[in-house]
């Protein structure tokens, strides 16, 4: 009796863990409908896409709203390259270094993909520039002048510290908003040098990779 039992017990639990195993295959078992290919079209499309985010974060750009749909990015603003950062390459001609050398100047990029001949598609890079006209802050503490000119990630500190110095704190750190920008950035116009060196390094990815595949 006792060994008809055990053997039972056995069997049960032999079931059981083939039972699972089998549900465990089926669970990952291919789809019954599969994801379709990509066309060469979306292909060109992705390409440009990628190219055109990579561009933009090698010129430092932080990436704001990204709309595939729209064929669509655009950046937060960014402070002006200044004579020593070196690393930097937002100012594309010696005229933007020297001015944003002297007084802080802000660049925010918008990229529009947009279809071209065929199954391409082209970057229309827009710069706009912007001039700060609001205060310098007022720094009072050994910590404030630390946070203003050493912290790493230094644009992103300095307009957290420049708001709170103007009793700005609960105000948004940027504007959410593309079209709206703050009162103390004063328009100066696009920035035709630096969009022309954006479009032509996008485009120079899109022909080498044209060149890979052929």
């Amino acid at each position: 009796m006792r060994k008809n039992f055990c053997v039972s017990l056995i069997s049960l639990c032999i079931l059981a863990v083939v039972a699972v195993q089998l549900t465990g295959c089926a669970n990952h078992s291919r789809p019954v409908v599969e994801p379709a290919e990509m066309t060469q079209s979306q292909k060109n499309f992705e390409s440009v896409w990628q190219l055109s985010r990579g561009a933009l974060k090698k010129y430092r750009f932080e990436l704001d709203r990204e709309d595939r749909r729209a064929g669509v990015i655009t950046t937060l603003p960014m402070t002006g390259q200044q004579l020593f950062e070196f690393w930097r390459k937002d100012a594309a001609a010696t005229e933007d270094l020297a001015e944003s050398t002297v007084q802080t100047i802000y660049r925010k990029a918008k990229v529009s993909i947009t279809r071209g001949e065929s199954d391409s598609f082209v970057a229309d890079v827009e710069v706009l520039t912007y001039r700060s006209n609001r205060k310098a802050p007022q720094v009072t503490s050994a910590s404030e002048a630390y946070q203003l000119f050493v912290l790493p990630g230094t644009d992103r500190a300095r307009r957290k510290f420049l708001l709170r110095s103007e009793g700005q704190a609960d105000t948004e750190e940027l504007q959410e908003a593309e079209d709206v920008i703050p009162v103390w950035m004063v328009p100066l116009g696009r920035d035709k040098n630096l969009e022309a060196k954006l479009e032509a390094e996008i485009a120079w990815g899109v022909s080498e990779r044209l060149v890979d595949v052929k």
